[in-house]
């Protein structure tokens, strides 16, 4: 959205907030639905058919708690998107505003992030009110009636999900919960394969399948366990992330020189090496100045690799982000 027009399309969720954020985006992004509803309205007395606005307002009604308000403006902005889609001619506007519906559901779940309840209304509104098949919506579907004991409808739910999103990497990763649940390990290390792939740092995979109750029939199973490791296999190195692991701090501090000699990428080893000085600083009976010499030595190696490209695979994979 450019700064001096608020018509037009709907920011994604994701989109980096720069410094030109129209003034209602800036309200949104900064808590304020009230000032939202007044930004709205008064575009709206000036262009009645302006779909972002609608959908601005419908937003700032739910985040509000006017939530019938609120369905009358969404769903009266999905309806002008839906007309402006059936006469656009330009391929690229066209393309364009097809995620438009996309970015306004986005909007709306993720408001209630922290209120589940909430948060389960307002995907059902997308999914049932508006008629849309927004995957992180029937994701939350899906999980609530898994939650509730069924699988197969949750599954159902599921399927809708991938179809329109084939790399949401959460919804694989809830696909591979719930067919270990029936016991099909075929589909759970497919969809824990497809969850690790598409993730990107979005959830940590092998961190939660480590803890994950419906993977507990698997825990012995060799190709399960290859595949949510978070331990690298060289030996130099995977002393070094078992001892973060457990949090045996100096032990780690001991291991990382060695570690880093050997390594094939340094990172591997000073990244883990840095977190477990630092973890040592923080306990108030650590030889001070020791770890802080030690530290200081370690953030300059870092920072030298980084500068140098240099990548770190077995760090990425243990935080989660590959």
């Amino acid at each position: 959205m450019s700064s001096d027009d608020v018509t037009g399309e709907m920011p994604m969720p994701d989109e980096e907030v720069g410094e030109s954020l129209h003034p209602i985006e800036d309200a949104w992004l900064s808590q304020q639905p009230e000032l939202v509803e007044t930004l709205a309205r008064e575009q709206l007395v000036a262009d009645p058919k302006d779909y972002a606005s609608h959908g601005w307002l419908g937003l700032a009604l739910w985040v509000m708690g006017k939530t019938t308000a609120a369905q009358r403006s969404l769903e009266k902005a999905f309806e002008l998107i839906a007309a402006a889609q059936a006469t656009e001619r330009d391929d690229e506007v066209k393309e364009q505003r097809s995620w438009e519906p996309q970015g306004l559901a986005n909007r709306l779940v993720d408001a209630f992030e922290a209120d589940p309840p909430r948060a389960l209304g307002a995907a059902r509104f997308v999914v049932e009110g508006l008629k849309f098949d927004h995957a992180p919506s029937l994701r939350l579907l899906a999980e609530h009636l898994a939650d509730e004991g069924d699988v197969v409808k949750a599954l159902a739910l599921l399927k809708r999900a991938l179809a329109a999103d084939g790399a949401d990497a959460e919804t694989h990763y809830l696909g591979a919960r719930l067919f270990a649940r029936l016991g099909k390990k075929p589909l759970v290390l497919r969809h824990l394969h497809a969850a690790l792939e598409h993730s990107g740092g979005a959830i940590a995979v092998r961190g939660l399948a480590r803890y994950e109750r419906d993977f507990d029939g698997l825990r012995d199973d060799a190709e399960f366990v290859t595949l949510t490791d978070l331990f690298p296999n060289a030996p130099e190195l995977r002393p070094l992330y078992e001892a973060l692991d457990a949090g045996e701090f100096a032990t780690v501090a001991k291991l990382a020189p060695m570690a880093k000699r050997a390594a094939k990428h340094a990172l591997d080893a000073l990244y883990p090496s840095r977190e477990a000085l630092e973890r040592l600083l923080d306990d108030e009976s650590a030889e001070e100045a020791t770890w802080t010499a030690a530290l200081e030595q370690v953030n300059a190696d870092i920072e030298a690799q980084e500068e140098a490209g240099a990548p770190s695979p077995a760090w990425a994979r243990y935080c989660g982000d590959a």
